[in-house]
C-alpha cells in the first residue's frame, strides 16, 4: 500500500490550491457556521497528522483536512480528509458549484476488516462512480454513470467480485486523468499547505 496506509482516500482537484482554499471557504459558509466553528491555518506538510494508517470509521468525529498543490502536477490540488468516504458529498457539491474536475479514489489493504475500493469522477453535473467493498462476509460491486473512455470494463465481469476493482486499476485510472500517486512529487509541495479543522458541531 501507498506510504504504509491500510486505507487511503483522497481527491484530486483541477484547480490551484489558493483558489481551492477560497472555494472551500465559500462552500463551508453556505453549509455550516463557518468560520465560527472552524480553524483555517497554514501548516507544515504532514498528511499523517490527518489520519494514519486509516481514517476513523463513521462520521461522528470532527472533520480535519489539508489541501496541497503537488510538485508533480502543479496548478492542481489534493484534498485529504479524515473521513472514510473522502467527504464525497462535499466534493460532488464542489464540482457542481465551480464546474471543476474532481477525481476521488479509495484504496485499501485486503487484510482490513471491511476493505473498500472506489473511483469517482466529477465534472460539473457529470459523474462516474465505481465501488467495490466487503460488507461483513460478502463482497459487493456497484457502478453508476456512463463509463469513461479509459476504463477497462472487462474487469467488472470477473467472477470474483473483489477482483473487479483492484487497487492497481484505480491507480491506473487516476493516472489516466492526470495524477500519478506513485511519483514522489505527488506527496511533496513547494506551495502553502492549508488546514481546515472543525472545532465543534453547529
Amino acid at each position: 500500500m501507498i506510504l504504509g496506509y491500510k486505507y487511503l482516500t483522497l481527491t484530486c482537484i483541477e484547480e490551484e490550491v489558493s483558489v481551492v482554499r477560497d472555494n472551500i471557504s465559500l462552500l463551508l459558509t453556505s453549509i455550516s457556521k463557518f468560520p465560527l466553528n472552524w480553524i483555517v491555518s497554514q501548516i507544515g506538510f504532514n498528511i499523517k497528522e490527518i489520519y494514519y494508517p486509516a481514517p476513523q470509521a463513521g462520521g461522528a468525529h470532527l472533520m480535519n483536512l489539508i489541501i496541497w498543490e503537488p510538485l508533480s502536477k502543479q496548478g492542481t490540488t489534493i484534498f485529504f480528509v479524515n473521513y472514510q468516504d473522502g467527504w464525497n458529498s462535499f466534493i460532488e457539491m464542489y464540482s457542481q458549484k465551480f464546474d471543476k474536475l474532481c477525481v476521488q479514489i479509495g484504496i485499501s489493504d485486503e487484510g482490513i476488516k471491511y476493505p473498500m475500493q472506489k473511483f469517482s469522477y466529477y465534472k460539473g453535473i457529470k459523474q462516474r462512480n465505481i465501488l467495490s467493498y466487503k460488507d461483513f462476509e460478502k463482497w459487493e460491486f456497484f457502478q453508476k454513470g456512463e463509463a469513461l473512455f479509459f476504463e477497462e470494463e472487462k474487469y467488472y465481469k470477473k467472477r470474483s467480485i473483489k477482483d473487479r476493482l483492484p487497487s492497481d486499476l484505480i491507480i491506473k485510472y487516476l493516472f489516466k486523468t492526470g495524477w500519478d500517486i506513485s511519483e514522489n512529487g505527488f506527496w511533496d509541495t513547494n506551495k502553502p499547505v492549508y488546514n481546515f479543522q472543525r472545532t465543534q458541531w453547529d
